[in-house]
């Protein structure tokens, strides 16, 4: 009998089956539909959230220790190594670590941003940055000395043949050589300044005279000038005042403490009453009166160092048996011919400080320096953009553009990120070309030190030159909430990121904070900070998962709703195809045993059982599926108003088509058995 002329002849049975395997896919498309969104919400998450542990040293703590009070950044160093050696180990919930690595990048054309007169920098509360001006503050000036200040020698280790020789000297500027263009001009200024010579000769030092003309190669440049007038506008501030410090009139406004009209005790710092003959500073508005010192107005201070000495670098160890330290010569640098630095030169009679440079190689080197300082910038080379802690916090995000992808860490691509500011200065947008020479850090410069936070590039040595010339492209711009703080995970809005596998030549790390991370599994944190516990390193720690702890409530309760949902549908969908096989084709019986009778094949019995169920099957997918395209949203709307989160479930029209179709498949797989079954029941009674 034709399968379809069966049907007809039975309408309502068949209209009765379609019915039912269309509740019954209905039944397994909705339930397997909402896990699914379920499973995916949470893949998604997993994969969009990134947990990042970050040894920061806890609390800031001030410690006295006689007449020095330093600052204690607690068991930093200590969780730094435990941390270390726990990745090591392998610890399950750790996924990875997010390293970076640091180079200087010059371009001819980049300018970096400074900091030297901006007042709207905010300090930070665990850190005290007292060299944020590196490497733009370097400058070489023709000083003209007025004063020389007393010799002091510091030997500073027991077993040193070595000594710092110190002077402070006084002069005045005639003229800038090299400088940064952010600062002022300070020609025709004061100038005071610490010389220090390192070795074991002080006669360059004891050779300088009040008179002369000498040409100094400085660092830890500062305006004073601008300090003291900052010092001023912060006490007017304290007392409701506004003033711009750029605006204030120190020279017309100084006053002697017997002239003063308001009856207020001033004292220094040390609570002695301010003496008679002091000058005060006097707001011509308000009236107001602050202190001035009269050493900063009009000033300007740096350092001279003099490395054209050997000086030796030693390894230290611990006698456990002598109960004493003992060092070992690691290294002796002739800085002279390793580094060719300059530091100060008298100037003869009649000889101009261009005249100098022009026939000095190594003042020379000193300008290129000098030049390329000023249009460098930090270059991070990075693995994993996104763990480094203020990305990971929220508080730096990629605003325009995209994040260094996968396959660019893989491969080393040249891409970078700048922030918006330094593209802001420079005229840069997503997509143009920076190219950059690199430069390796040297750590034995005197006055060159990592910094724990907010790196910076080191001073430029022409002897050693750029490492590697790269261009990069501009695939993406970040932004800072606050760009100038100095906590244990900041860096400065001059960083550029670049992938770690595109830097060739050597980079410097440093040993915590923003510096590493490690990559936790989401909801591990407190596995972590229970490890640290225990290892009276708690509180060590700073974790960022990216709002990750706020949801995960929500996951597991998607989770838990969803399994039961699908369990339960599961057994429904049971129900339902095990009552249509039982009231449809396993009452088939008869019709096998008359075909049996009369001749037919199994393999025919059973196509003809099957076959009239088949269809049915495919007419309620139809129905399943046109009742479960919108029914889903229904479904993921109840377990989220179940669950009582925000996250959103989504399933889409073809997951839904997917859903229908497996439905199908399995009904047909299940009737197929049932049919032969039901055709081999027939046969027997035939037999």
């Amino acid at each position: 009998m034709n399968p379809m002329h069966q049907l007809t002849r039975r309408p309502v049975k068949a209209a009765f089956g379609a019915l039912l395997l269309a509740l019954a896919g209905v039944i397994l498309a909705l339930s397997g539909g909402q896990f699914w969104a379920a499973v995916q919400t949470r893949a998604g998450v997993e994969e969009t959230y990134t947990t990042v542990a970050v040894v920061t040293g806890g609390k800031r703590q001030l410690v006295s220790s006689g007449d020095i009070v330093y600052e204690d950044i607690g068991p930093t160093y200590e969780a730094n190594e435990f941390l270390k050696e726990t990745a090591q180990k392998g610890w399950s919930i750790i996924r990875g670590q997010a390293a970076m690595g640091l180079a200087g990048g010059y371009s001819p054309k980049l300018t970096p941003l400074t900091t030297f007169y901006q007042m709207d920098v905010d300090s930070s509360d665990t850190r005290i940055d007292n060299d944020e001006d590196v490497p733009y503050n370097f400058a070489i000036l023709e000083i003209e000395i007025t004063e020389v200040g007393e010799e002091r020698v510091y030997y500073p280790r027991e077993y040193d043949t070595g000594a710092f020789f110190n002077w402070v000297v006084s002069g005045k500027v005639l003229g800038v050589q090299a400088m940064s263009g952010d600062w002022n001009d300070p020609t025709g200024r004061n100038a005071n300044f610490y010389l220090q010579i390192t070795g074991e000769s002080d006669a360059a030092g004891k050779a300088l005279q009040a008179g002369q003309r000498i040409l100094v190669f400085t660092h830890n440049y500062r305006d004073l000038d601008f300090e003291q007038r900052c010092l001023i506008a912060e006490d007017l501030r304290l007392s409701g005042y506004e003033v711009d410090p750029r605006s204030l009139d120190i020279e017309n406004n100084m006053i002697r403490y017997a002239d003063r009209t308001t009856d207020i005790t001033i004292t220094d710092g040390e609570g002695n009453p301010w003496p008679d003959d002091a000058p005060l500073y006097k707001d011509p508005v308000t009236g107001n009166e602050s202190t001035i010192d009269l050493r900063r107005l009009n000033t300007i201070a740096f350092n001279v160092d003099d490395c054209s000495q050997p000086w030796t670098l030693y390894d230290e160890q611990w006698n456990v048996e002598e109960q004493k330290w003992e060092w070992t010569v690691q290294r002796v640098i002739a800085y002279d011919t390793d580094y060719d630095l300059a530091s100060f030169t008298v100037l003869p009679e009649g000889v101009t400080a261009e005249e100098m440079i022009a026939s000095s190689p190594t003042w020379q080197k000193a300008m290129e320096s000098v030049r390329v300082n000023s249009h460098s910038v930090p270059v991070l080379a990075v693995n994993h953009l996104e763990a480094l802690a203020d990305f990971a916090a929220g508080t730096t995000m990629v605003t325009q553009g995209r994040s260094i992808s996968q396959a660019e860490y893989d491969s080393g691509a040249a891409v970078c990120l700048v922030s918006e500011s330094l593209a802001r200065e420079n005229g840069l947008n997503v997509g143009d070309v920076l190219p950059l020479s690199l430069y390796e850090y040297d750590q034995d410069l005197r006055y060159s030190y990592i910094h724990e936070y907010n790196p910076r590039p080191s001073c430029y040595l022409p002897d050693q030159g750029f490492q590697q010339e790269t261009e990069y492209t501009i695939i993406g711009l970040y932004r800072q909430s606050n760009e100038w703080v100095t906590t244990p995970t900041s860096f400065t809005p001059n960083s550029v990121f670049v992938p770690e596998k595109s830097v060739t030549c050597q980079t410097v790390t440093g040993n915590y904070g923003v510096w590493s991370s490690l990559i936790l599994q989401n909801g591990t944190i407190d596995q972590m900070e229970a490890r640290l516990e225990e290892n009276d390193l708690g509180g060590a720690v700073t974790y960022y998962d990216q709002g990750y702890s706020d949801i995960v409530e929500s996951l597991d309760g998607y989770t838990r709703v969803s399994r039961t949902v699908l369990l339960v549908g599961l057994a429904l969908w049971a129900v339902v195809l095990a009552a249509y096989c039982v009231l449809l084709p396993m009452q088939e019986g008869k019709t096998a045993l008359r075909m049996w009778t009369l001749g037919a094949k199994r393999r025919d019995i059973a196509g003809q059982i099957w076959t009239p169920s088949a269809l049915m099957a495919a007419a309620g997918t139809v129905i399943a599926l046109a009742v479960s395209i919108p029914g889903m949203s229904w479904a993921t709307d109840k377990i989220q108003a179940l669950t009582g989160s925000d996250l959103t479930l989504k399933v889409s029209t073809g997951q839904t088509v997917a859903l229908c179709a497996g439905a199908l498949a399995i009904a047909l797989a299940v009737i197929a058995l049932v049919s032969v079954s039901t055709a081999q029941r027939g046969i027997r009674k035939a037999e």
